[in-house]
């Protein structure tokens, strides 16, 4: 059994400052959450009883340009006085409903990931049973922060509920160690959603590959997943499927076949 109580608080803003041109918009926006959370099990274990702290402050900045493009960014600060956390690179998103992120972007591979949901929440249940789903099978999907994804506009190509991206990060590493480096790599990815009565059904599948430098390594990463879900209320039911061989990180990187 769970019981948590918390006290919070929500933010929300935009900041301007009156009679001085800007060349963006700036929005702001956070929550504080100060409680007591607490869990005991019935079982052998002791129970556990805490406070829970959970802060969140954001910016987000934007500025859409007379074409109609809009090219935005933004920052969590994590403390005052420190760096800023999970900062986003630069998003441009154009007048069609299609968007290109640049710096910092992720694998189109991962983006269109469906796999059957594991169970968790804000302070959820741990995730350990031995039989449970993988909860994301875009264990092969590596990128570098010079790159690119696209994202297509909803309904591509003149197909309702489909959309696809594309990606691909070109770093040309040089090493000769064993810790081996990321070097280039591309991804693709397709999501189809449809209905069927008053079930919502979504089908999407991936492809990513990624060649790698170092004495270590003896192939590259290379894999694809597929999977489907279909949701009625609160009822999920999905099926997915990867496999691909897998760059595994540490001091020195290794590969590893993978499947899910």
């Amino acid at each position: 059994m769970k019981k948590e109580l918390l006290i919070a608080s929500a933010l929300v803003g935009s900041v301007g400052l009156a009679g001085v041109a800007e060349a963006a918009s700036m929005t702001i926006s956070g929550s504080h959450k100060v409680g007591v959370a607490g869990s005991d099990s019935g079982a052998t274990d002791d129970a556990v009883k805490a406070g829970d702290i959970q802060s969140a402050f954001a910016v987000s900045v934007s500025e859409t340009t007379d074409s109609g493009i809009k090219i935005s960014s933004g920052f969590q600060v994590l403390n005052e006085g420190t760096y800023a956390n999970n900062s986003s690179g630069l998003t441009l998103t154009f007048t069609d409903g299609s968007k290109l992120d640049l710096v910092k972007a992720g694998n189109a591979s991962g983006s269109h990931d469906i796999a059957p949901p594991n169970g968790g929440g804000e302070v959820g249940i741990a995730y350990t049973s031995a039989n449970s789903a993988p909860g994301g099978i875009d264990f092969v999907g590596s990128a570098d922060q010079v790159g690119f994804e696209y994202h297509s506009a909803a309904d591509a190509m003149g197909v309702t509920g489909l959309k696809f991206g594309v990606s691909a990060s070109f770093n040309e590493e040089a090493t000769t160690g064993t810790a081996g480096a990321y070097d280039t790599g591309y991804g693709v990815g397709v999501t189809y959603v449809t209905t069927a009565g008053d079930t919502s059904v979504t089908v999407g599948a991936g492809y990513s590959a990624a060649d790698y430098v170092g004495t270590s390594l003896s192939k590259d990463e290379a894999g694809g997943h597929v999977g489907i879900s279909a949701v009625t209320g609160d009822l999920t039911v999905a099926a997915a499927h990867g496999s691909g061989d897998k760059v595994s990180g540490g001091t020195t990187l290794t590969q590893d076949d993978a499947e899910a």
